[in-house]
């Protein structure tokens, strides 16, 4: 702001900005990545908190989420890793800038680590923890450029500017300085704040072209306008021409942390290359491609059954192809030639996929988990999402109860029977109190009886519609509770005490507290990598048989050979791509594959002229 000042108070005032540049505020990059190092550190408090959280909370919060209401969430945009990683809440507890931004780049890391995507700067722009950041810190860079451009225009417009830091005033627009305002004092603005957000900003060629062109431009105006309202309007324009680079600043910032994260390698790749040196050494060299085939289906044989990631990108698709092919055309094969027995082994494969096959008592909820921030998240799926079933179900419950109890005031009123009518006919489920009060009314107002028939055909509507609605929620409530610590409990009791009416709340609370914790969560198949792992390699057997190849052994005695594994007690569950599996311990198994396997085995075998030639021996 420019005003005319006596020299004593400009004085007072460059004093004061002097004592503000030692309080004032600006993000230190240097520092803030030194922190995001550090994270990665055995010793870092936070990087172990977080790891522990991702390692052991976040799955068993979206499984129990997953087992209450299922995987499909009704919001305006799909819930992706990063949203989950929100719940950490990183910003709790932070003294500075520089800790709020490493935080917020270090979950994005973790974003892309268990989406297994590289970390790039696309992971970081999209990061809804970074985004929470760098937006209110867009906002702090605009108001200092803002001030540091008023501060630029009025130097190069030869006012004395001497808090301008001399860095900050590119070589190239230096030579612009001209002595055309004179005999005003100016109050500068600019007090040093990030400093090396606007030195990123000036170290491109665009904006410093661009603040040449407007400089020169608004030195031809200087006597269209008074001192005050040129300096402005020129500050303005530098301040919109450079705007967008401002905005730019968020792929500056991410890709700095992303040249300096620590890399990691997935070699499993090579794999593949070393499988086209042997197909072409078997087919040019050897001219035999039978040992070579047989090579390759014992080394994707141990890897699908030791290494195989599903949650992997490309293990997902290649597998997950591979698997749904195999199947499908085994199927249709073998029926197609009549060999119902293959054909329906087939079957039973893709089913036993889906079948409850394990239990496991560690998801069932710990009261310990209450303290988990991933214990927030879980309460605010399900309970407090307004788009959740609870919260559904509720909303129509209220609504056609509301509409009943109105329907009912208006049509008495019409009537004017409001002095007769008993108190309960007005709670909220006494359809059936309203429906019979109302119809001992037609033999008084038949002149009515068509609002009469109206109101009795929409109410019984409205009671059919409730008590589906009471049953739905009553089911969801128990299958919740059956897993739940009883502090969530008490949070469902709490939500059904606030959102229905006073008997149906009582019956609702009573139902939660009568539904005993079950003891194991029965798990399908696919959860277990061991056992999804020995699926596929039964399916990629007799794919090989149907193809009429002998090699097909292979991947069978691989997944008899996995079936066996998944029979151990501690197994390795898959609960959604983006969340990591986890560890748990298996309390009972009904080994479906591993039945299939031998039994296809058996079958097979003594099928094929093997066994026979040594019986003719």
């Amino acid at each position: 702001m420019i005003k005319e000042k006596s020299v004593t108070k400009r004085t007072l005032t460059f004093i004061f900005l002097i004592l503000m540049v030692l309080f004032v505020y600006a993000l230190d990059l240097k520092k803030s990545e030194d922190y995001y190092l550090s994270y990665f550190e055995t010793s870092s408090s936070f990087g172990s908190y977080v790891r522990e959280l991702i390692k052991n909370d976040l799955p068993i919060y979206r499984f129990l989420k997953i087992h209450m209401v299922g995987s499909s969430e009704k919001t305006e945009t799909t819930k992706k890793t990063g949203d989950y990683l929100l719940s950490i809440k990183p910003f709790d507890g932070t003294n500075s800038d520089e800790e709020r931004l490493a935080r917020a780049i270090y979950l994005a890391y973790w974003e892309a680590k268990l989406n297994h995507r590289k970390m790039d700067v696309e992971i970081v722009k999209n990061s809804p923890i970074f985004n929470e950041f760098f937006s209110e810190y867009q906002f702090r860079v605009s108001d200092a450029f803002r001030n540091y451009a008023q501060d630029l225009v009025a130097y190069l417009f030869g006012l004395d500017v001497p808090g301008l830091p001399s860095e900050l005033v590119p070589e190239e627009i230096k030579n612009l300085k001209k002595n055309l305002i004179n005999n005003y004092s100016y109050e500068p603005v600019y007090n040093g704040e990030e400093k090396e957000a606007i030195s990123i900003l000036l170290s491109k060629s665009e904006v410093v072209k661009g603040l040449q062109e407007i400089i020169i431009d608004a030195q031809k105006s200087t006597n269209d306008f008074e001192p005050e309202t040129l300096i402005m309007r020129t500050s303005a324009t530098v301040f919109r021409s450079a705007f967008s680079y401002i905005a730019g600043l968020k792929n500056e910032i991410a890709q700095k942390f992303v040249d300096i994260t620590p890399k990691e390698r997935n070699f499993a790749w090579i794999r593949w290359l070393v499988y086209l040196v042997l197909f072409a050494v078997g087919y040019f060299v050897l001219k035999n491609m039978s040992l070579v085939f047989a090579l390759f289906l014992a080394s994707e044989t141990v890897y699908i059954g030791s290494f195989m990631d599903i949650q992997s990108l490309v293990d997902g698709k290649i597998y997950g192809i591979v698997f749904a092919i195999a199947v499908i055309f085994s199927v249709i094969y073998f029926f197609t030639r009549k060999k119902y027995l293959y054909s329906l082994i087939s079957l039973l494969t893709i089913i036993a996929l889906f079948l409850p096959s394990f239990g496991t008592p560690d998801l069932v909820m710990k009261n310990s988990f209450s303290n988990s921030p991933f214990y927030s998240a879980l309460v605010d799926d399900i309970i407090n999402d307004q788009l959740g079933k609870l919260k559904i179900n509720a909303k129509d419950y209220n609504t056609l109860t509301n509409e009943s109890i109105q329907a009912f005031s208006n049509l008495i009123s019409e009537l004017e029977e409001d002095g007769n009518v008993s108190e309960e006919c007005f709670e909220p489920e006494k359809f059936d109190k309203r429906i019979e009060y109302v119809s001992n009314l037609l033999s008084k107002h038949k002149d009515k009886k068509k609002e009469i028939d109206d109101f009795v055909y929409f109410e019984k509507s409205r009671m059919k519609k409730v008590e589906k609605i009471k049953l739905s929620t009553q089911k969801l409530l128990v299958k919740m509770a059956s897993v739940s610590s009883e502090n969530f409990k008490n949070d469902l009791i709490s939500f059904v005490n606030s959102n229905f009416s006073e008997n149906t709340a009582k019956e609702f609370s009573e139902k939660i507290n009568s539904t005993k914790e079950i003891s194991v969560v029965p798990l399908p198949g696919y959860k277990i990598q061991n056992y999804l792992a020995a699926t596929i390699l039964l399916a990629l057997s007799l794919f090989l048989v149907a193809l009429n190849f002998k090699e097909a052994f292979i991947p069978l005695i691989g997944s008899i050979a996995v079936s066996v594994l998944s029979l151990l007690k501690n197994q390795i569950l898959f609960v959604q791509v983006g969340v990591p599996s986890i560890t748990i311990y298996i309390s009972w198994t009904i080994p479906y594959v591993l039945i299939l396997s031998l039994v296809f085995g058996f079958i097979w075998f003594n099928s094929t002229n093997t066994f026979r030639r040594r019986e003719k021996v």
